[in-house]
This record gives structure tokens, sequence and C-alpha cells, in this order.
């Protein structure tokens, strides 16, 4: 709901103007009073730090699109358009006004003047072609030397010795290319021990057959389509300094049960849940004491594995598959040893429900019994 309803409100003047830090900082502090359930007057516990809840599902977070993140990923759609549009005003006007410093971007605007919408949409050009490459076709367009479009890098930082050597720095693939093959400039003739570095030239630049009647264009190198989308630039920018970890976090979510549920099952698995233990540890000093046994302290993966009441649970379920099972000793153990095997199909699916109905039953009767009695 964070994310359909309270970021849809700000997407029309993001997608154009940079929001100010402190309106964004704003912003964040409603969401967050809204997903723990507080209000200005009445503040309640935040069991997660809010940057961890912005991290992708496919890391370890919940996925709560980041405003800054989003912010720049909707002016970022406006350069795409920029740098794809053929024969528009709006981009005739912008090139007159900022100048080009190549095929497909303006120069950087560094002057105090004019307009500052343009001025921090064309900060992120460096981001826009990092992640992307150049699809030849005419070749009018792609810069030989200084484009993207044979490998990972440009020619002029795989080959810095050659492009130093090079008469035509700024010429396109179009100018270097004639039915024999291509036409290269060189300010003078090469050495003999720079023959192994003209020859591996050479090599890469045979993965190109020829020029065709199509314009060149840009392709999108995040995601599958090429085609640039605010989603995938949003991805892009929100997985940088993360890592894949090795836990599988990503499947809590692909748990066809509700999503209330699921956040809860991440908690559990963060070990984060407001149990005794973690009360005690945020300051709030009480004598440990599970509600269910009333035999051992109430801990994370006492609560809900090893209680003698839950262990019922979970022995109730093992014995409908007929499994011999040895209980891990940590939540996110159980999730993974419980996704680990079976097959698919509707059967499967609901099995893949089972640890976290037990855990959603279990703090329901936990709550129960603590805060009214029962």
């Amino acid at each position: 709901m964070i994310n359909s309803v309270l970021d849809a409100l700000p997407t029309y003047m993001m997608s154009v103007f940079p929001a100010p830090a402190g309106v964004i900082d704003r912003i964040e502090v409603l969401r967050r009073t809204f997903f723990w359930q507080g209000n200005e007057d009445k503040r309640k516990y935040h069991l997660v730090k809010w940057e961890e809840m912005n991290i992708s599902k496919k890391i370890k977070g919940v996925g709560i699109r980041n405003m800054k993140f989003q912010n720049q990923s909707l002016m970022m759609k406006w350069l795409w358009k920029f740098a794809s549009a053929e024969n528009s005003l709006w981009k005739e006007v912008i090139a007159a006004k900022y100048g080009m410093r190549d095929k497909w971007m303006t120069t950087k605007v560094t002057s105090p003047y004019g307009s500052s919408v343009w001025r921090s949409i064309s900060d992120l050009w460096d981001f826009v072609l990092e992640r992307s490459y150049c699809k030849v076709g005419n070749g009018r367009k792609v810069a030989f030397w200084m484009d993207k479009w044979c490998g990972q890098v440009p020619l002029s930082q795989r080959f810095p010795d050659l492009y130093d050597l090079c008469q035509m720095q700024q010429a396109t693939v179009a100018e270097l290319w004639n039915d024999q093959g291509w036409n290269l400039h060189f300010r003078r003739n090469l050495n003999d021990w720079e023959m192994c570095r003209i020859t591996e030239f050479l090599v890469t630049l045979a993965q190109f057959s020829n020029l065709s009647e199509e314009e060149d264009s840009l392709v999108w190198n995040v995601g599958s389509k090429g085609c640039f989308t605010v989603n995938s630039a949003y991805e892009d920018l929100n997985i940088v300094g993360f890592e894949e970890v090795e836990w599988p976090w990503k499947m809590i979510w692909k748990t066809k049960i509700p999503y209330k549920v699921n956040c809860f099952t991440w908690l559990l698995a963060k070990e984060t849940v407001l149990t005794h233990e973690n009360l005690n540890k945020r300051g709030v000093h009480l004598c440990s004491r599970c509600f269910l046994c009333e035999e051992q302290g109430e801990t994370v993966n006492h609560l809900f594995l090893h209680c003698k009441w839950t262990t019922q649970l979970w022995q109730m379920f093992t014995n409908m598959r007929e499994i011999k099972w040895v209980k891990p000793g940590r939540i996110k153990e159980v999730l993974k040893c419980w996704n680990r095997d079976g097959n698919a199909g509707r059967k499967e699916e609901r099995w893949k429900m089972v640890p976290s109905c037990i855990w959603w039953t279990v703090w329901l009767e936990r709550n129960q019994r603590c805060h009214e009695g029962k």
C-alpha cells in the first residue's frame, strides 16, 4: 500500500523536478510512521532500520521504494527520451540551448543561469550511458572510439595507445567504414612491437559485419528488453553497494499468503520480533518468560521453534507427510530446508505456507495470553 498510494502522490512532480532533501526526509517520516502503525504523537517501535526496508526483496529487504532513487529514475526517463527521439521540437530546443557533447547527449550544464530542471536531469547522463550500449545501424551517430558499441567499454578505453595515435578521434563508425573494411588513420606508421596490439584490435572489430539502413540506437543494458524503464533503473540504483546474499531472502515473498504474514516472517528471519528477549535489548526490562510453556525465557527461536506447545504443531504437520525431520535451530534454517525439497503444484504451494502459518498462529496466541489474559 505504501508503494501504490503514498508513492503515487508526488510522482508527477518528481518525474521532472529534483525533490529537495527536506521534502524527501518529510515524506520518509510519514511513510515510516504509516508502516509501523504509529502517529506523530505516539511513536511505536521500529523493528528494523528504514534503510533495510528500502532494500530490494532479492537481497534482504522489503522493497519499499527509496524516494531519492525513485526521483532519479523518473528523471532519467527524460534522458532516454532525448537520446532516442528523432525530429522532436523539445529535443532541438534543448540541444540548441545547451549544446551537444556527442550525438546522444547534451553537454553538462555548469552555468548558474538557465533552467535548473535540465541541469539536474543532465547530471544523470553518466549513469544512463554506463548502463547502455550502442546498436550500430547506419553508423552515423555512433562514435567509433568514444561510444560503447564493440565490447563492454569504449574502444578508446580498451585500446588507449591506439586511440592516442588515431587522427580521427571523434569519427563515427560510418566515417571509418567502407566496402573494403575499416579505413583507420594513424598519425604515424606502427612499429613492429605494436603489431600484436593492432592484431588484437582488428580481431575485436571482426565481430562487426556491415552497416544497415536502420538508424543507430541506444540499448538499455539492465534487464532483458533492451529498453529503458523506470523500474529497471530504480532496481539498479537500489542494489549499488549490495551483493547477492547466500540466504535466499526472496523466497519469503514468493509464498502466497497475506502480505502482513510475509512481513512477519521476514521480521522473524531477522529475529527482531518483540519477544521478551528483544524488549530487554531495547531497554524494557522484563522477567523473560514464555507465555505458552511458562518454563523458559521468551526468545524468538524458543517461542517459534522449541517451545513444547509449538513443537506439537510442527509434529502434526510433519506426521501428515510422514517426514522424519530434525528441527533446525533457527528460523532462517527452517525456511531454507522447508522450501528446498518438493515438487511444483498446488499441494506443494500449500506446503510452503505451513511455517509462516504456524508462526503467525503462535504469535496471535502468545499476544492473547500476554495482553488479554486468555
